[in-house]
């Protein structure tokens, strides 16, 4: 008997759903306020309505969407307290993650962190704040990725989508990209020279302006 090769099960509908809508929020296309209709969502896709329905759930559970009984559904508005409440998490996680990174010798790659500064710096350049985003979310998952703690990872993971959401309008105030480039390359020239106080206290301020442009956009 001859050996074959396993045939690759397609992608189901929902998770294709799930995946492309998912990818509209990320890109900034959802406005907060305005709602959305389910069978509509389901034409744009060519699809039914029950796997947009499966991935509209799933969406939900993560916070990104909420349903409108009998109205449709909106992108999610996170009050103050969510804010607070995702910075802190996000402060405890970053601030242990750089401080272990620091501590370690002999330091791990850091060849994608310092990819993802150069990625950043070519985005404001080209006024691409998608790429932006992009890039800043592989500086800071990066970071907890070298921890190799699978629950830090997986936490930072779930909540990656929110702070994405929470950030694409905040990023937009006047000036707050090229900060946001200052802080991170502080981070990591701390990390890289192994100084743990200045990396967690980099990251600490760098977390505590974030969360302020956040609220300030909301306003």
């Amino acid at each position: 008997m001859p050996k074959l090769t396993t045939i690759k099960q397609p992608e189901s509908l929902a998770r294709m759903a799930y995946d492309a809508i998912r990818l509209s929020i990320l890109s900034g296309q959802w406005q907060i306020g305005e709602l959305y209709n389910e069978k509509a969502i389901a034409a744009d896709l060519g699809i039914s309505r029950t796997p947009v329905r499966e991935a509209l759930l799933e969406l939900a559970s993560q916070d990104l969407i909420i349903f409108m009984p009998r109205r449709g559904l909106m992108l999610n508005r996170f009050n103050l307290r969510d804010v607070d409440e995702i910075f802190e998490l996000r402060k405890a996680i970053e601030q242990a993650s750089v401080e272990k990174i620091a501590n370690t010798s002999p330091l791990p790659d850091l060849l994608a962190i310092e990819e993802s500064l150069l990625e950043q710096r070519k985005a404001v350049n080209q006024k691409d704040y998608m790429a932006f985003i992009e890039a800043d979310r592989k500086f800071h998952t990066s970071f907890t990725t070298l921890t190799n703690n699978s629950r830090m990872i997986s936490i930072v993971e779930n909540i990656r989508d929110m702070i994405q959401v929470m950030g694409i309008k905040a990023l937009s105030l006047e000036g707050r990209a090229v900060k946001v480039i200052e802080e991170h390359q502080a981070i990591f020239k701390a990390v890289k020279e192994g100084h743990v106080k200045k990396a967690r206290n980099f990251m600490a301020y760098h977390l505590d302006q974030s969360m302020e442009a956040v609220k300030e956009s909301e306003l």
